[in-house]
């Protein structure tokens, strides 16, 4: 049981262990999302490969299209890897994929079930609207 004050554990202010593959993991993921110029080995822009179907003679068939990752001033674009790699997945295979990283910053919504049943017993129309007029009415006799 506590007694006001602190019995065991870790003493106040002891920082965590240092675990390598934990920081190795963050370098990489920090890397991995910083925006910086896509160039080669060689300092030429990247390319995109897209694929493309198109309809032929003899019905239809896939084409790579080589896109080179430059602006409108042919400077190589500016953006992380995370985005480049992106850019090579197709408009579907795109949204599942962010799909699947929105489940790690949006919490699940659970069901709720919610009993809605009033049990007033048997009620005329006629006693409704008694009790909107507040209470019973007497008959008037002239």
């Amino acid at each position: 049981m506590a007694k006001g004050y602190k019995t065991g554990g870790r003493q106040k202010g002891t920082p965590n262990k240092n675990n390598p593959t934990k920081g190795a993991l963050l370098n990489h993921t920090s890397e991995y999302l910083t925006p910086r110029a896509q160039v080669d080995e060689e300092g030429k822009p990247k390319i995109i490969q897209r694929i493309k179907w198109a309809n032929g003679d003899d019905g239809p068939y896939r084409t790579v299209v080589e896109i080179p990752a430059v602006d409108a001033d042919g400077n190589p674009l500016v953006m992380s890897d995370f985005e480049f790699d992106m850019k090579f997945l197709s408009p579907a295979d795109r949204v599942a994929a962010e799909l699947k990283i929105m489940e790690f910053h949006t919490p699940r919504m659970k069901s709720q079930d919610i009993n809605m049943e009033i049990n007033m017993g048997p009620r005329t129309i006629e006693d409704t609207l008694k009790a909107l007029c507040g209470g019973e009415e007497e008959d008037e006799e002239e």
